[in-house]
């Protein structure tokens, strides 16, 4: 027998302090807290809440549904990952409910809708320092780049998580020193240029800055 109406996601009676308690860590670790403003906070929470008991989900309450699941679930609170560059570019997700943590003054984004050119250089967060450890690496999209940032001596590094031998995924290789090696065949890449001994093989790399605590990668603003 087939389900009626919208799959619930979130318990029955799901509340604005759930909500708070559900999404405040998780975008804590991407960089971003909720605006400083709480009343707008609240209110932009209790209509999540509405969106929810109506369609089955937190959908943004500023985004409008395609109806395709796939590019819908894109629009789901928190979506952060989802536009990396594009809301570091303006300090805050589309409908301000998420600012990033040096904004001292969420008030001051109300209305800001418009980003920076496309080829603007931007720092996007990816990571709190203390999320990867020496020696590991992790795989992060920005926008409609694959990235690895890696952990070599207590220095970050962000390169093309492509391998160009059998595009095998970098972020999951071993790291030996200041070299990754390719987890699928071996492929050796040096984290701080993209270099291998391969001939025409080599990687892009990103410049990576760490702030307060944080893992920015510097990227241009893609066009969407």
């Amino acid at each position: 027998m087939s389900e009626s109406g919208p799959r619930r996601r979130f318990s029955a009676g799901t509340t604005i302090e759930d909500l708070k308690e559900y999404m405040g860590p998780f975008a804590a670790t991407l960089g971003y807290k909720f605006n400083t403003d709480t009343e707008f906070v609240d209110e932009v929470l209790e209509s999540e809440i509405a969106i929810l008991e109506r369609d089955g989900d937190v959908y943004c309450p500023c985004r409008m549904r395609t109806g395709d699941p796939k590019e819908d679930l894109k629009i789901v609170c928190p979506c952060i990952p989802f536009y990396r560059d594009q809301f570091a570019a303006m300090d805050k997700c589309w409908c301000g409910l998420f600012i990033r943590t040096h904004v001292e003054d969420g008030s001051d984004l109300m209305g800001v809708i418009e980003e920076p050119e496309p080829g603007t250089l931007v720092d996007v967060p990816v990571a709190r320092a203390t999320d990867i450890p020496d020696g590991q690496g992790r795989h992060v999209r920005i926008g409609r780049v694959d990235i690895a940032v890696f952990n070599a001596g207590g220095a970050f590094y962000a390169l093309s998580n492509l391998c160009r031998h059998a595009y095998g995924p970098l972020a999951e290789g071993i790291v030996d020193g200041h070299h990754v090696m390719c987890p699928w065949h071996g492929w050796r890449y040096d984290v701080r240029d993209g270099s291998t001994d391969h001939p025409d093989a080599d990687v892009k790399t990103y410049p990576v800055v760490v702030r307060d605590g944080e893992v920015l990668v510097r990227i241009a603003l893609g066009r969407r």
